[in-house]
């Protein structure tokens, strides 16, 4: 820990990284909790840190450090590589993991929706705050124990950070499997209702079915009964007259037994790492199949 980067000793570096790690998840789970309205253990990882916090502060105080003499430089500054920043963090994830983690699609002036204006102008104000605020509080923290306890502390919290961390990647892994195993189901069935011309575009299937994906998993087997109801009365009203019509329902009732039997049971099958990153991260579905939509637009 003796190594420096940027005439900085290493030790201090990660010291401060994981306290702005544990700010940044105070931060974003008191947030998101009550903007939820519910606890909520928000990050990648399922301890008490949010990394893109750490790695960003430092990052941006490394790069910065040399012009805190100039708020307007450090505002300026901010903007640029905090923005830098969260975009390639934003589009790595999403590469890797094949869904997004936050998206400002709907925000104006954004940008492939990885940042947009409105976040950008807040991390140069953040910068501000770094280098006037938080900083000299790390730094004080940091200071209040000795370097021989410090190392010690740093060595355990790094080891149980990084297993937490390859963990979390396990699971984020898994539930991109997951996610793509459940919209090909979905596929499946909107290829089958299809056949059936209950609807006529795929389009109005889909958004019918979409109730479907409620996040809840018993409010997910209520959809699907539902469904069933409404496309068996659907088939009912507009083939019940025909030869066939016996048959048709024979299947479209086998069909929506065997999709909502595979659908719930893939959606049961999460360890607790992966039922709390979905909880923290609710859209990740929706996130995914908007994946899968830009993937097959491009080819």
């Amino acid at each position: 820990m003796d190594f420096k980067v940027a005439g900085i000793s290493l030790y201090y570096i990660i010291n401060w990284f994981f306290i702005y790690s544990f700010l940044g998840w105070v931060w974003e789970s008191c947030y998101v909790s009550v903007k939820s309205k519910k606890p909520v253990n928000r990050g990648f990882i399922n301890g008490p840190f949010c990394t893109i916090y750490g790695f960003g502060a430092v990052s941006v105080y490394l790069i910065l450090k040399d012009f805190d003499q100039n708020l307007l430089v450090l505002y300026i500054g901010g903007v640029v590589v905090a923005t830098v920043l969260e975009y390639i963090t934003g589009w790595l994830m999403e590469t890797i993991f094949h869904t997004r983690w936050w998206d400002y699609s709907k925000k104006k002036c954004n940008l492939h929706g990885y940042i947009c204006l409105g976040s950008s102008l807040a991390w140069g104000v953040f910068t501000v705050l770094l280098f006037e605020v938080f900083h000299p509080f790390v730094e004080w923290l940091t200071n209040l124990y000795p370097v021989s306890i410090g190392k010690i502390a740093v060595s355990v919290v790094a080891v149980l950070y990084s297993a937490d961390f390859v963990t979390s990647a396990v699971a984020a892994f898994a539930i991109s499997k997951k996610l793509a195993k459940l919209e090909d189901m979905m596929e499946e069935l909107t290829a089958y209702l299809q056949t059936t011309k209950l609807y006529e575009t795929k389009e109005e299937i889909s958004d019918r079915l979409e109730e479907i994906r409620a996040f809840n998993l018993a409010e997910a087997a209520e959809k699907i009964g539902t469904k069933k109801a409404e496309f068996s009365k659907l088939l009912e009203e507009r083939f019940s007259l025909s030869e066939n019509y016996l048959e048709k329902k024979a299947e479209l009732e086998r069909r929506m037994d065997e999709f909502s039997e595979k659908y719930l049971s893939a959606r049961k099958k999460s360890n607790i790492v992966g039922k709390r990153m979905i909880h923290a991260y609710p859209g990740l579905r929706a996130e995914f199949r908007r994946y899968k939509e830009r993937k097959a637009k491009k080819h």
